[in-house]
């Protein structure tokens, strides 16, 4: 078997204690840590930046040194609460786009009193009229769709990605742009297998879990 590098070896150990100290705790300076461990700094230097770049450190400014970073709490959220719109969210946003051909319906899907999502769906207004009037962003969307215009869904055709946070979901998202998010889109359909949907939600990675679950089961209000 291949050695095990020393940087992956330092930076174990150094998870180990990370784990074992309190939220915004001090750590260590890269000196201390060479003695204790008997690696040289350079080693444990590359270990922290890994945890550094892993979110389990941070780096204050200055002489501030470096800190156990406060342990992430990951929500999380099933496919079938983002298809109904069940998942808690807030600015709710509606735009019509192209000539008020199209509706825009937009909101961040938030946990607490932090954004883990951007949910984004487009509809035909000619399908929907007066939806801007009749839509006051309360009632979960399809729900909406179902109890004002008759509509019944049908086959649905959902795909997961990896993107990067463009510039404004980053800004919604309370992220940096480009950082790493998944993507959840789908194409919802009329019982008649007519597109009447085109869905898409932005995850953040270090909040929200995404679960799977048979889609055909009846949502839970």
């Amino acid at each position: 078997m291949p050695a095990i590098p020393r940087y992956f070896q330092a930076k174990t150990r150094l998870l180990d204690l990370v784990n074992e100290l309190p939220d915004n705790t001090p750590f260590p300076p890269e000196r201390e840590l060479s003695d204790v461990f008997g690696m040289s700094r350079t080693t444990i230097r590359k270990a922290m930046d890994e945890l550094v770049l892993e979110g389990r450190l941070v780096r204050g400014a200055g002489r501030q040194g470096t800190a156990v970073a406060p342990r992430k709490q990951v929500h999380r959220i099933g496919l079938d609460a983002l298809v109904q719109d069940l998942a808690a969210r807030e600015q709710v946003v509606v735009r019509t786009i192209g000539a008020q051909d199209v509706i825009n319906v937009e909101s961040v899907l938030v946990r607490g009193d932090e954004p883990v999502g951007v949910r984004s769906t487009y509809l035909r207004a000619s399908r929907f009229p007066r939806f801007a009037e009749r839509y006051d962003g309360t009632t979960p969307l399809r729900r909406f769709l179902s109890d004002a215009y008759g509509m019944r869904f049908g086959e649905l055709c959902p795909w997961c990605t990896t993107a990067l946070a463009t510039p404004r979901v980053a800004g919604l998202l309370d992220v940096r742009p480009a950082t790493p998010v998944l993507s959840v889109a789908w194409l919802g359909h009329d019982l008649r297998g007519t597109p009447v949907e085109r869905s898409w939600v932005v995850l953040r990675g270090d909040r929200a879990h995404l679960t799977m679950q048979d889609l055909s089961a009846p949502a839970r209000p």
